[in-house]
C-alpha cells in the first residue's frame, strides 16, 4: 500500500521475502535438477556438508583453542578455527572415499527423468567420470604451491633436467648436482575422475558453505533467539539441520553443468520432449527424422 509511516516495515518484509523465496524455493530447484542428474550429485554434497558439521563441532571440541587464540566468528563465540579447518580436512578425506563407494551403484550414477512410487532397477551407459582411468595431474597445479609441500604428496615424482637440457629429462636424484628442477607428475591409476569431482565439491562445502550456518546464526543472533524452531529436542528445527545446505545444491549444479555435462541434448530427454508435443507436431517430428536419415 505504500502508505506514509509504514514504507520502512513494508520494504522490510518485502526484502526478508525475497531472501526466503531464494533461500527455498530457488535452492528446491537446483536439488531437484541434480537429482534427476543421478542421485550421486544429490547424496554426495549433502553427505558431505553433514561431515564437514559433524567433524567441525569434534575438532572444535577436542582442539578448540589449543592452537590459535584468535576468535574466528564474533557472533557465534562456539566456533574455532580448529574446528573450521578439521572439519575441512576430514571432508576432503570423506569426499575422496566416498565418491568412489558411491560411483559402483548405478542407482546413484544413472540420470533418470522419471518420478515413480515404485522405482525399477536402473540401467544406463556409465558417464565416463564413473570408470575407473588412468589420470594424470597437470604439473602447472604443483608450481603453484611450495616445493617441499608438494613433495609430501604420496606417488608425487620430481623431474629434473640434466645439465639444464629441458629435452633429457629424468626422475631426480638426491644430491646430484647435474639435475635441475623442471616440475613434478603425478599419476594415478585405478582413480574414478569423479572423485576428483568430489575433492573440488569438499572444498567447497569445507571453505564456503559452512557460511551459510554463518548466515543463519547472524539471523538468530539479530533476533535474540536461539534456534529457528524446537521440532528436533535440542538441536532446534529443519531449518537449523540445513542451514548449511543453503549454498551446497547450487554450487553442485553449476559443477556438474560446467564440468561434467559433456552435452545439452540426450536421449532420455529427447524422448521426454517428444511426449510433450501434439499428435501433429509428433507426425512432423517423425517425418524430418526420416528425411534426415
Amino acid at each position: 500500500t505504500m502508505q506514509t509511516g509504514h514504507i520502512k516495515f513494508q520494504l522490510n518484509q518485502l526484502c526478508w521475502t525475497i531472501v526466503v523465496l531464494m533461500l527455498t524455493v530457488g535452492q528446491i530447484k537446483y536439488i531437484m535438477h541434480n537429482v534427476y542428474n543421478g542421485l550421486f550429485w544429490f547424496a554426495l554434497p549433502i553427505l558431505l556438508v553433514v561431515t564437514n558439521d559433524i567433524m567441525a563441532y569434534f575438532s572444535g571440541m577436542t582442539c578448540g583453542r589449543k592452537f590459535i587464540h584468535r576468535p574466528f566468528i564474533t557472533f557465534s563465540p562456539n566456533k574455532t578455527w580448529e574446528g573450521f579447518i578439521g572439519g575441512g580436512i576430514c571432508t576432503m578425506f570423506t569426499g575422496w572415499y566416498l565418491s568412489r563407494f558411491l560411483a559402483q551403484f548405478t542407482w546413484m550414477t544413472c540420470p533418470t527423468n522419471q518420478f515413480t512410487f515404485y522405482p525399477e532397477p536402473l540401467e544406463c551407459e556409465l558417464d565416463p567420470i564413473f570408470h575407473q582411468s588412468y589420470n594424470i595431474f597437470p604439473p602447472q597445479i604443483f608450481e603453484l604451491l611450495p616445493h617441499a609441500l608438494v613433495r609430501m604428496i604420496p606417488r608425487i615424482v620430481e623431474v629434473c633436467a640434466v645439465d639444464g637440457d629441458t629435452d633429457h629429462l629424468t626422475a631426480c636424484v638426491s644430491g646430484e648436482v647435474s639435475h635441475t628442477h623442471h616440475h613434478f607428475e603425478l599419476i594415478m591409476k585405478d582413480v574414478y575422475p569423479v572423485q576428483i569431482h568430489a575433492l573440488a565439491l569438499a572444498l567447497f562445502a569445507s571453505l564456503v558453505a559452512p557460511f551459510g550456518g554463518f548466515l543463519a546464526s547472524a539471523i538468530k543472533r539479530a533476533y535474540g533467539i536461539k534456534d529457528f524452531d524446537s521440532i528436533i529436542p535440542g538441536h532446534g528445527g529443519v531449518m537449523d539441520r540445513t542451514d548449511c545446505q543453503f549454498l551446497m545444491a547450487l554450487c553442485t549444479w553449476v559443477h556438474y553443468n560446467t564440468f561434467v555435462k559433456m552435452a545439452t541434448v540426450s536421449v532420455p530427454k529427447m524422448i521426454y520432449m517428444y511426449k510433450m508435443l501434439s499428435q501433429s507436431e509428433q507426425m512432423e517430428f517423425l517425418e524430418k527424422i526420416k528425411n534426415l536419415s
